[in-house]
């Protein structure tokens, strides 16, 4: 391991230096990669007179790589950026949001699972009848009597 020490503190930015003259925009992470992956295979090779021209081709390729990542994503369309909410509209939904805890609050409990379930889990009425241990005409006739009682709640808000 020795002789790779040398070949580093010798060659490293040299390496860097190609990286940079093939146009790579990040060179020293190149010429890094460059020795990592010969550290990894420096037990297998045969001469280690041959490790500076692998190293140098390993440099040429990751370049090479490089620029081809980077043509392909200067290609790509940016990604569509959505209008954000304006500070108002967050405030507004928070108040709307705490409305509508208020008026589920004033539900009886089994009203309130089965709203919840139903409508911020979405399962449907088999499946949530199952979760509570009813029959689905229960959830049905329960969803029914939750969302009058919710409304009328929200409207006395």
């Amino acid at each position: 391991m020795a002789a790779f020490s040398v070949l580093f503190t010798e060659s490293f930015e040299p390496m860097r230096r190609l990286a940079y003259l093939l146009g790579a925009d990040d060179p020293e992470n190149i010429a890094q990669e460059a020795f990592v992956r010969l550290h990894d295979r420096w037990q297998t090779l045969y001469d280690e007179s041959k490790a500076l021209p692998y190293l140098r081709a390993m440099v040429v390729n990751l370049s090479r790589s490089r620029l081809r990542h980077l043509k392909v994503v200067r290609k790509a369309p940016p990604d569509v950026v959505l209008d954000e909410m304006s500070a108002e509209t967050h405030a507004m939904a928070r108040q709307e949001h705490r409305r509508i805890r208020e008026a589920l609050g004033k539900l009886s409990r089994r009203q309130r699972e089965v709203l919840v379930l139903r409508y911020w889990m979405d399962l449907d009425q088999a499946t949530i009848a199952e979760t509570l241990g009813v029959a689905v005409g229960t959830v049905k006739a329960t969803t029914s009597h939750a969302m009058t009682n919710l409304r009328k709640h929200l409207e006395e808000g």
